[in-house]
C-alpha cells in the first residue's frame, strides 16, 4: 500500500503523462534532423524527461498554497501534506540536475543544455509565478512549449543536419501555437464557482463562455494553419505521411467545433483529449516519415 502510494505519489509530482509528452518532442526534434536515429536520440528523449519532471515537481512546489484554490488541484499531494516539501525539493534538484547533466554530457553541442536551461527559466522562472498575476503569463508557457523539439533539433552536429532552419521554425511554430489553445481548453474546464476565480486571473472572468469556445476555435484554425505551413516547407518527406497530417489538419477545427457547440458541458474534456490526440499523431507520423525510408529504403 505504501509503495502504490508513492508510485502514485511520484506520478502525479512529475506529471508524468505530460513529461513523457514533452520527452517525445524532443525526441521527435532530434529524429526530423538526424540522418538516422541513434543513442542521441535516446539520450536526448531521457534528458529531456529528466528536465521537464524535475521542473514539474518544482512547479508543484511553487503552487501548493496557488493549487488549493482551484477544483483541478486542491487534492494534489503536496497540498495535502503527502509528501513532505523538503523531500520535494530534492527530487526536484535532483531530476534537473541529472536532465542538465546528460544533455551537457551525453552529446557533442552545447546548445541543447542551454536550451534546457532556458526552458526551466520560462517555466518556473516567468510562467510558473506570473500566472497569478497576469493572463499574459500564457506566453513564455508558449515559449517553453517551443523548446524540446528544438533541443533535438540543436543535438544534431550542423554539419550532419538533414533538415533546415525553416523546418525547425515550422516544428516550434506548431508546438508553439498548440500550446494557446491548450491552456483555453484547461480554462473551459474549470468551474466559474472556483474559489480561486476571484482570487486570480482567469479567462473564465475575461470572457463569457461563447467567447472563451470562439477562441478556442480561432487558436485551433491557426494551429491547423500551421501544420499546413510545415507541410509546404517540407517538413515532411512521405507523401502517404503528407497525406494523413493534411487531413487531420484539415478536420480538426470541425471535430473541435463539434465539441464546441453540441457538447459544450464536456469541452473541456474532449477539447482537451482531441488536442493531444492531435499533437500525438503529429509527432509519432512525424517521426515514421524518417524512420520508415530508413526500414524500407526506396528502390
Amino acid at each position: 500500500m505504501v509503495e502504490t502510494s508513492g508510485i502514485r505519489a511520484a506520478i502525479e509530482l512529475t506529471k508524468f503523462r505530460l513529461t513523457g509528452f514533452i520527452a517525445l518532442s524532443g525526441i521527435f526534434g532530434h529524429i526530423l534532423a538526424a540522418p538516422a536515429p541513434g543513442i542521441d536520440t535516446l539520450v536526448i528523449g531521457a534528458g529531456v524527461w529528466l528536465l521537464a519532471a524535475g521542473a514539474a515537481v518544482l512547479n508543484h512546489i511553487q503552487d501548493r498554497r496557488y493549487d488549493c484554490w482551484f477544483a483541478r488541484t486542491r487534492h494534489r499531494c503536496l497540498v495535502k501534506n503527502r509528501v513532505d516539501l523538503q523531500t520535494a525539493g530534492w527530487v526536484a534538484s535532483g531530476l534537473v540536475i541529472s536532465g542538465l547533466a546528460l544533455l551537457a554530457g551525453g552529446l557533442d553541442t552545447h546548445l541543447p543544455w542551454i536550451l534546457g536551461i532556458l526552458a526551466l527559466v520560462c517555466y518556473n522562472g516567468l510562467y510558473t509565478p506570473l500566472k497569478k498575476k497576469t493572463l499574459f503569463a500564457v506566453w513564455p508557457g508558449v515559449i517553453c512549449g517551443m523548446l524540446p523539439p528544438a533541443i533535438g533539433w540543436t543535438a544534431v552536429p550542423s554539419s550532419q543536419c538533414h533538415g533546415t532552419g525553416i523546418q525547425l521554425f515550422g516544428v516550434m511554430l506548431v508546438m508553439g501555437i498548440w500550446q494557446v489553445p491548450h491552456f483555453l481548453v484547461l480554462a473551459a474546464a474549470q468551474p466559474v464557482c472556483d474559489p480561486g476565480a476571484d482570487r486570480f486571473p482567469t479567462f473564465i472572468r475575461l470572457w463569457t463562455k461563447t467567447e472563451l469556445f470562439l477562441q478556442i476555435l480561432v487558436w485551433v484554425c491557426v494551429y491547423s494553419l500551421g501544420v499546413f505551413w510545415f507541410l509546404l516547407n517540407g517538413g515532411i518527406v512521405l507523401p502517404g505521411v503528407s497525406a494523413s497530417l493534411a487531413g487531420m489538419a484539415f478536420v480538426l477545427p470541425g471535430v473541435m467545433g463539434f465539441f464546441l457547440t453540441r457538447f459544450p458541458a464536456y469541452a473541456g474534456a474532449g477539447g482537451f483529449t482531441t488536442l493531444n490526440l492531435s499533437m500525438l499523431i503529429f509527432m509519432v507520423l512525424g517521426i515514421l516519415d524518417r524512420i520508415l525510408p530508413t526500414v524500407f529504403p526506396l528502390q
